[in-house]
This record gives C-alpha cells, sequence and structure tokens, in this order.
C-alpha cells in the first residue's frame, strides 16, 4: 500500500522533530524531507501551525490504534483493567524524543493539548478519588508507565525488549488488588 502524500509530509515533520525539534519545522525543512515543493505542502496545510496539529494528530491516531491493537477492542469495549494494560504497553512501544517533543509542546498549547487529552480520557486511568483503591492503584500504574515511556524517549541506550516486557508485566502487576493495602507503605 503506498503512503500518501500527506501521510509522507507528517511522518517527515516527525522525523525532523526527532532529529532536530519541534522549531526546526519549517515548510523549507519539510519540502526538503519529502522532495516536494514548498508550494504541494501549502496545498495539504496551508500554515505551519495546521501542519503541527496534523502531526498531533496523526501521532495520537497511531497511539489510539496501537492502544486497540494490544487490547483488542476499542476503549469503550475494553474494562479498565484491559485499558491500563494496552495503554502500558503502548507507552513501552512509542518511546522516542519526537513524541516526548510533541506532548510537551501540547501541554502549553490547548488546541494541541486536547487532541490528546481525548486519547488519555479514553484509555489511562484517570485521577482518581482518594477512596477508590483499585483506581488508585490504576492511576500509580499510569505513572510508572509514563515514567518508562520518558525514560526510554531520553535515553541514549534503549532498555532491552525483554527487559521493557517484565517492567510491563510489572507495572499492570501493581494493580492485583489481593495486595495488602499501598496506604501502609505511604504517610498521610
Amino acid at each position: 500500500m503506498r503512503t500518501s502524500k500527506r501521510e509522507r509530509i507528517l511522518d517527515a515533520v516527525f522525523d525532523i522533530i526527532q532529529r532536530d525539534g519541534v522549531t526546526a519545522v519549517t515548510f523549507d525543512a519539510v519540502a526538503a524531507e519529502t522532495r516536494l515543493t514548498r508550494g504541494g505542502l501549502l496545498y495539504h496545510f496551508p500554515s505551519r501551525e495546521e501542519l503541527i496539529l496534523a502531526t498531533h494528530k496523526h501521532l495520537a491516531e497511531r497511539w489510539e490504534k496501537e492502544m486497540a491493537n494490544v487490547a483488542g477492542k476499542d476503549a469503550e469495549s475494553a474494562t479498565p483493567d484491559e485499558r491500563l494494560a494496552a495503554y502500558v504497553q503502548t507507552c513501552a512501544k512509542a518511546a522516542n524524543r519526537a513524541e516526548l517533543l510533541l506532548m510537551l509542546e501540547s501541554a502549553g498549547e490547548p488546541g494541541f493539548g486536547s487532541i490528546w487529552q481525548e486519547v488519555i480520557d479514553r484509555w489511562a486511568p484517570p485521577v482518581p478519588e482518594p477512596d477508590d483503591a483499585a483506581a488508585l492503584s490504576r492511576f500509580i500504574a499510569r505513572i510508572a508507565a509514563d515514567g518508562l515511556w520518558i525514560h526510554e524517549a531520553l535515553s541514549a541506550r534503549p532498555l532491552p525488549e525483554k527487559l521493557k516486557e517484565r517492567i510491563c508485566r510489572r507495572i499492570v502487576a501493581t494493580t492485583d488488588h489481593d495486595h495488602p493495602s499501598i496506604e501502609k507503605d505511604c504517610p498521610t
């Protein structure tokens, strides 16, 4: 299956961000990366903001598809524990500098942030009520998964795949509600 020009452009933006950061994304840089003309880019994306917005959407859609693939179903059909497991595994697979930079940028831009927030709201465990032990366990696992993802994105040497798999299983296992309550370990 051939990649559309639009996807090729978005993949090129992603490569530029991975290599040089978000500020390096210019129409000239993307044109050079894709071997398209500036006019060809403007046909698909009339402004840099629209290009960056489309890159966020493209990446968020990839994450959403990956989580659905891991879970074997969409978020609405998955249980909270199934969504958590899919989120943890996707975090471990998706770790790279470009995604981290885009997500950091989205934190300061409501238009970009809302794209990610929708995906997070569907798949990641939400902030729990203080007395909901199961939800608290899932949220702690989410924080561990986010930490793994950031470690991988910033590390010069990625973790071996077998180790990442074990870490993912361990993170998900922290939600085993048969373990003693976490409150015993944490000062109040």
